[in-house]
């Protein structure tokens, strides 16, 4: 019992010092105001099929985000981006619906929108023939 005693009790003007330290921090940070903010984030399409290409693509698309208004402050277009997999994707058009698990953003900001949500894509048939393997 003393031992616990002496434990809770010892040094206690340093400890009352850490957590008024502490706490003063967690106010600090959770005062900070939410913040949207809108980005043109470039699409990147990965996975694309032997012998096709893309044709008639969206270059970029507007992505809404949302986070403490600091983090907002610090990070660039650059730092979103969306990837679009065309695995296992045949010949032909295609609409492509974009989600907000698409698009990589820092961690603290989530995805509140993206304008469009759907995107219009061709694929066509490569003029050049894909590369052979030896």
């Amino acid at each position: 019992m003393r031992s616990l005693r002496q434990a809770v009790f010892h040094n206690w003007g340093l400890k009352l010092l850490a957590l008024a330290i502490s706490f003063s921090l967690w106010a600090i940070y959770t005062a900070e105001p939410f913040a949207e903010v809108t980005y043109n984030v470039p699409l990147a399409f990965v996975n694309t099929p032997a012998g096709l290409d893309l044709a008639a693509v969206p270059a970029d698309v507007r992505v809404r985000v949302r986070g403490r208004s600091g983090l907002l402050r610090k990070i660039a277009p650059s730092d979103a981006s969306i990837s679009v997999d065309l695995a296992g994707s045949s010949a032909g058009d295609k609409l492509l619906q974009l989600t907000p698990d698409l698009v990589a953003v820092p961690y603290g900001v989530t995805v509140v929108r993206i304008n469009p949500a759907q995107i219009h894509i061709s694929l066509i048939a490569s003029s050049t023939p894909p590369p052979r393997s030896e």
